[in-house]
């Protein structure tokens, strides 16, 4: 009997741990994700924030808002939008002043397409046992970041993609 229950915990273990991505398998994942909606159509901003226009995915809720910062939540998972509105869509500015902010992030990828700049960070974050990887997408001058697991790491990105790439700066002054 206890034998066989060793047996059963064993074999939860091997499974469960079996069901989780790698960092290699979801970062390629991620990047593929990220790199293909660079190249997809814009969905149409359908949220307005000051003067910034952007869409925002069923389900999702505007937490808090400022200047510069949008946060968005959906289920328990918070994200953070930022833009930067004096850098255009194929400004590499803020990509490399948030590499600069890293000390030595899993992966730095940059894409360009049709006149945007995009972009993918991907950095794990320290003396957590559940394996979260913070992640950062961006278009020019608009990033977005939030905290997730290996499984979930390609959804995210794609959603935040259709964010960032949504997003409109009317004109200051305007």
């Amino acid at each position: 009997m206890y034998l066989g229950r060793v047996v059963i915990i064993v074999f939860s273990i091997i499974v469960l741990s079996g069901c989780s991505l790698s960092i290699e398998e979801a970062s390629e994942k991620t990047l593929n994700a990220v790199e293909q909606s660079l190249s997809e159509e814009n969905n149409e901003a359908n949220e307005k924030s000051g003067q910034i226009s952007y869409y925002l995915p069923p389900q999702y809720t505007v937490d808090s808002e400022s200047n510069n910062n949008i946060v968005l939540t959906y289920k328990d998972q918070t994200f953070i939008l930022f833009v930067n509105p004096y850098e255009q869509k194929d400004s590499e500015v803020l990509y490399q002043s948030t590499v600069e902010s890293y000390d030595s992030p899993e992966v730095t990828e940059s894409f360009s397409n049709e006149g945007e700049f995009g972009y993918v960070i991907i950095d794990e974050i320290d003396n957590n046992e559940d394996e979260l990887y913070e992640i950062t997408v961006g278009v020019g001058g608009v990033k977005m970041t939030t905290v997730t697991n290996t499984n979930n790491m390609e959804e995210s990105a794609n959603v935040m993609m259709d964010v960032v790439s949504s997003v409109i700066v009317e004109e200051l002054g305007n």
